[in-house]
């Protein structure tokens, strides 16, 4: 027997080696070369660059790339699930529900864990909010304001900045006129 030959695949092969050759040669042959320090300085969107680019990136970023990845491919398979759905049956259903379950699973693990958390904010503990006032809590006896002096004297015993000198005071009573 003679193998039969796939004409068109050596074809599609011999056109994309074609194609490629053709963008690397002719802009070579067409194109002007010109050199010079302002050539060869990197430009990227309008910006001069400062620096090297070689920096070191916070781990973080890979996690959010690895995460994309993860949530992407789940689309992909609940995409080519619910192109089957009807012949899958309540087997494939139940599939795609476990996978479902078992990545938020995975989810809610990353959270507690604190993965996906960025901001200092979310690395400090938060304080605990209180239910109902402490008896005695009067916050018009605790906001109230009873004059200059007030201001003259810290209660922690340390000078306030207005008077430590920067200003002009008055050496009767150290207090700015």
């Amino acid at each position: 027997m003679i193998p039969v030959i796939d004409w068109s695949a050596i074809v599609f092969i011999l056109a994309a080696i074609g194609l490629c050759i053709f963008m690397l040669v002719v802009p070579r042959l067409l194109g002007g070369t010109s050199k010079g320090f302002q050539k060869q300085e990197n430009f990227e969107s309008g910006v001069v660059s400062a620096g090297s680019a070689r920096i070191r990136l916070s781990a973080k970023f890979y996690i959010v790339a690895i995460f994309f990845v993860i949530f992407d491919l789940e689309a992909l398979y609940l995409y080519t699930y619910a192109v089957s759905v009807r012949e899958a049956g309540w087997l494939g259903f139940w599939t795609a529900v476990l996978f479902v379950v078992e990545l938020l699973i995975g989810l809610y693990y990353l959270l507690k864990l604190g993965a996906l958390n960025w901001s200092p904010a979310d690395k400090k503990p938060k304080p605990k909010r209180l239910a109902a006032a402490p008896a005695g809590f009067n916050l018009a006896d605790i906001t109230r304001f009873n004059g200059v002096e007030e201001l003259e004297v810290d209660p922690t015993g340390k000078i306030p900045a207005q008077l430590s000198g920067a200003m002009n005071q008055n050496p009767n009573n150290n207090a700015i006129k």
